[in-house]
């Protein structure tokens, strides 16, 4: 049974704030995920106090709990939030702690709400461009009512988006670590060689996962996820791998199938324990074995330093994809491209036919000409133009004219 929205005021602000049109400020907030049917939302805030004496100088501060069903607790907070997308991160974050048990959920409410309430779409819009009743729109943004697949696939052409992201969670991983493949790095009583890798660097746009280590959460392709997945950010300037996620796990494969692959190695000396360092050293690289001894080899044709590390190594994992940061990200020329998905497709399947028949067209009129290829390649630029006036090479293509340019441009 779902559990009833409870709002409660833990610390009230003043009288004074009601009776003096004062703003609460909303500073920080904390979200735990109880149980499928239980998340509870913290709220700090902060309003103008001539009397208070706190750190925060003259100001009071206040704090709200809403705890309940997840799909209502998320519209109660969202519809009033002013930082929506820090609001997101947290949200996002605590669940994905609470689900990491199941590697695959259901999307709850909050996936459609945001889509319905962002990216240049609003409720209205939404109700008009579907067609959908505002009573049955508002029980589902509640998530009051499941979507189907029949209404995720009929709501994804509406919004731009895939209806997997309606229907399924996204896939996450920890990023723990980035790697510097030109230059070494000082941190605190630990030197960091190159290709070493080392504590990640805090992202704008991945999500803090909390907990004592505070691991940041970035997307996984859903193709390549598996529960113990990892990442690192290669974060090397200069460096034609600089800011892309490297994505990997453990296997127990041989070193002789991951030989010349990219791989993330770990090597043990035990030494470093009496300096109160970590005795585990992580490296990312080509492997290469020679003479019976595996190497990681520098993965930047233009680093001077080649050789990273030598083994023994106490693991070895390979790389199963590497992805551009911001590549999963959804900016408004994806939402414009899923827009004019069936504009684009139509346009590619008439330049492929334009192209097959241009080609056989032109295999007919060299042959006539008694042409061949070697002899067009010989030609010169006005004795060409000559050739493509005779084989009557623009009205072959003149089928793809109406074609508008923004959708070519797409096409190529």
């Amino acid at each position: 049974m779902s559990k009833k929205l409870i709002i409660n005021w833990i610390k009230p602000p003043s009288p004074n704030v009601a009776k003096n049109g004062l703003t609460l400020e909303l500073f920080n907030l904390n979200v735990i995920w109880h149980s499928d049917e239980d998340v509870e939302v913290t709220e700090f805030f902060q309003y103008p106090d001539p009397k208070a004496k706190t750190i925060l100088g003259k100001y009071a501060t206040a704090k709200r709990v809403v705890r309940g069903n997840p799909n209502e607790v998320y519209s109660q907070i969202y519809k009033h939030i002013s930082d929506k997308a820090n609001f997101q991160k947290k949200w996002d974050a605590a669940k994905h702690l609470y689900l990491t048990r199941s590697p695959f959920s259901r999307a709850a409410s909050e996936a459609f709400l945001h889509y319905v309430n962002n990216y240049g779409m609003t409720p209205k819009k939404f109700a008009e461009k579907t067609g959908v009743e505002n009573s049955v729109l508002f029980r589902e943004l509640k998530g009051q009512r499941q979507l189907s697949l029949e209404k995720a696939i009929k709501y994804s052409k509406a919004l731009a988006c895939d209806p997997v992201d309606l229907l399924f969670d996204k896939q996450m991983c920890r990023l723990w670590g980035s790697v510097d493949l030109f230059n070494m790095h000082n941190a605190g009583n630990e030197d960091y060689w190159i290709g070493q890798i080392k504590a990640a660097p805090i992202l704008k746009d991945s999500k803090n996962e909390g907990g004592l280590l505070g691991d940041q959460l970035i997307p996984v392709p859903r193709d390549i996820y598996r529960p113990e997945i990892k990442a690192i950010l290669i974060d090397s300037l200069g460096s034609y791998l600089h800011n892309h996620f490297v994505y990997y796990y453990r296997t127990d494969n041989s070193d002789a199938i991951n030989e010349n692959k990219l791989v993330i190695v770990g090597r043990e000396i035990p030494e470093l324990e009496d300096l109160g360092m970590d005795t585990m050293q992580y490296f990312f690289g080509i492997l290469k074995i020679e003479k019976g001894k595996q190497q990681i080899i520098n993965p930047e044709p233009t680093a001077e330093k080649r050789l990273i590390a030598s083994g023994p190594f106490s693991f070895i994992a390979p790389v199963v994809s590497m992805v551009k940061r911001g590549a999963m990200k959804k900016d408004h020329s994806y939402f414009e491209s899923i827009e004019q998905a069936e504009q684009i497709k139509e346009a590619e399947q008439k330049i492929l036919e334009t192209q097959t028949k241009a080609m056989e067209a032109l295999q007919k009129q060299l042959e006539k000409l008694d042409y061949d290829m070697k002899q067009i390649q010989k030609l010169t630029e006005k004795e060409r133009a000559v050739l493509k006036e005779k084989l009557g090479m623009e009205k072959l293509f003149k089928s793809i004219d109406n074609i508008p340019n923004f959708i070519r441009k797409k096409v190529g």
